[in-house]
């Protein structure tokens, strides 16, 4: 039986990669429905529970030696795995996965990766030597591409997009059906706006003053459009305590999502929506794919790249986005003059991207051994 192993930031309850891991599996078991599944996980249990697949710890050597000594394949993504902002960890965690993969002698594919920011030597040296080496690597953007070469990487690299965008909207009768089962509001008269705002990666002195401008125009829409404020904190771990601090300016109506819900009940939750405020590039997607309009919030650059790959001009920078700026870009996606039938057309060519390089990823199966 064929046997792949996923690395990746999963198990940590952050949505984003929880749905990455969802559309990854999902490939997988439509073209391999045999195959045998091993995620490294944070969480094995609730990887096994919610997935339907082996899962073992992500730091337990042991278990990942032996679930690589037997594995055909290693995919490791997608996401924004490799970069050093937060700190080298992350960076050697995920190179010497492949690194161990590829001492085995297994295949290893690097898949719909967002790369960098990169900032150390160290990183810059290693992510270049072992991306040179894998069988296969594919990026979720051509930023992405384009900073592989210029670190030097003289190979193919695939410009993909993100997995997310492959995965299916919420019909109609499910996101009904979700809203009642949740007592979420459905009266008429209220807007639902959805927010999902995560943490700066690094403090810096206009960080307090930008999240006092998105509080101020959470307030503005409270008043002015009667809307009902819906915190969606990607990151419950990370994201929970700054919603709470904005939804304490706010009215008692708003509400706070201060439980992990499934890949699938995001869906519906978002498909219910009127207009999304995110930060979060998964937030951002699943709003994209399910027909929702959205302001994006860029703090980081995969926030524009992602923008440009749908047609969509970015907004100032976030430390130069004034209030005024910001509820002009409210009004304008609130009176639907930002609809565009092309960014359909644009998110089903992405989605084929996405198929497309798991036909390519898969094919190293066949070539495995």
């Amino acid at each position: 039986m064929t046997c792949i192993a996923l690395s990746g930031y999963y198990g940590f309850y952050n949505i984003g990669d929880e749905a990455i891991l969802e559309a990854i599996i999902r490939f997988l078991r439509r073209r391999l429905p045999e195959a045998e599944l091993v995620v490294f996980s944070a969480d094995p249990a609730h990887t096994r529970r919610t997935y339907g697949v082996e899962s073992v710890s992500r730091t337990h050597l042991p278990s990942i030696f032996r679930t690589l000594r037997r594995a055909d394949l290693l995919i490791s993504g997608g996401g924004g795995l490799l970069q050093d902002v937060t700190s080298l960890r992350s960076v050697v965690y995920y190179l010497g996965i492949m690194e161990m993969a590829m001492q085995m002698g297994k295949k290893v594919a690097v898949f719909a990766q967002g790369m960098g920011p990169l900032h150390h030597r160290l990183a810059l040296h290693w992510v270049k030597r072992v991306l040179s080496r894998v069988d296969f690597v594919s990026v979720r953007d051509p930023l992405s591409g384009s900073f592989l070469s210029q670190l030097g990487i003289k190979r193919e690299i695939m410009v993909t997009a993100d997995p997310v965008f492959s995965l299916e909207p919420a019909s109609g009768e499910e996101i009904k059906a979700f809203w009642a089962k949740k007592g979420l509001p459905e009266e008429k008269k209220y807007l639902r706006i959805g927010v999902a705002l995560r943490p700066f990666p690094r403090e810096t002195s206009s960080n307090a003053q930008i999240m006092e401008t998105v509080a101020r125009a959470c307030l503005y829409l409270e008043k002015q459009h009667k809307a009902r404020l819906i915190f969606l904190p990607f990151h419950l771990q990370k994201d929970l305590p700054l919603a709470r601090q904005i939804a304490s300016r706010l009215s008692q109506q708003s509400i706070i999502i201060d439980k992990f819900l499934t890949i699938r009940e995001i869906m519906c939750l978002m498909g219910g929506l009127d207009l999304l405020v995110g930060m979060r590039l998964h937030a951002l997607i699943i709003a994209a794919v399910s027909g929702v309009p959205f302001l994006a919030l860029p703090y980081d650059p995969k926030i524009n790249a992602f923008l440009s790959r749908i047609g969509k001009d970015p907004p100032p920078p976030l430390q130069e986005l004034t209030l005024q700026q910001l509820i002009q870009g409210l009004e304008t996606v609130l009176a639907g003059k930002e609809k565009d039938s092309r960014r359909l057309g644009r998110i089903q060519e992405l989605k084929n991207e996405v198929e497309k390089a798991a036909d390519e990823l898969l094919s190293l199966v066949g070539s495995a051994g």
